[in-house]
């Protein structure tokens, strides 16, 4: 009963914000700017799904892993980033983009923001073990 002391009483903003500044790996291009995101709620999160079994077109079984994991990200990005560069915007949420580490690098900010908050909400396994 003690762990449950230190959650928050109400949650913490849905919302975070971050910066990239990062060179594609294959067209040595800068891609720089601010992004706004959410945690994505249940409807989101169904939306996320739909997408990206939409990009996916019935082929899991054959598709390969990296476009997978690609159709996964864009997916993601495009029902949890609120405002964009406009250059992130145009490529349709990165998947026009020829350099698949900006999308990667979006995708893994949005889940280290979703990460703290989960933190702020239920604690930190960290915080549960010095208990």
């Amino acid at each position: 009963m003690n762990e449950i002391k230190h959650l928050p009483k109400t949650l913490p903003s849905r919302n975070a914000e971050f910066e990239i500044d990062i060179v594609g790996s294959l067209t040595k291009s800068d891609y720089k700017g601010g992004f706004s995101c959410k945690i994505p709620n249940q409807r989101a999160q169904s939306l996320i799904a739909k997408h990206k079994a939409f990009l996916n077109a019935g082929f899991d079984a054959t598709l390969d892993k990296q476009i997978k994991n690609l159709h996964h990200m864009v997916s993601y990005l495009k029902f949890t980033i609120d405002k964009a560069p406009e250059w992130f915007i145009e490529s349709d949420s990165g998947y026009d983009l020829y350099d698949t580490n900006v999308v990667e690098e979006i995708y893994h900010k949005v889940l280290k923001t979703e990460e703290d908050w989960l933190n702020t909400v239920w604690g930190s396994d960290k915080d549960n073990e010095s208990e």
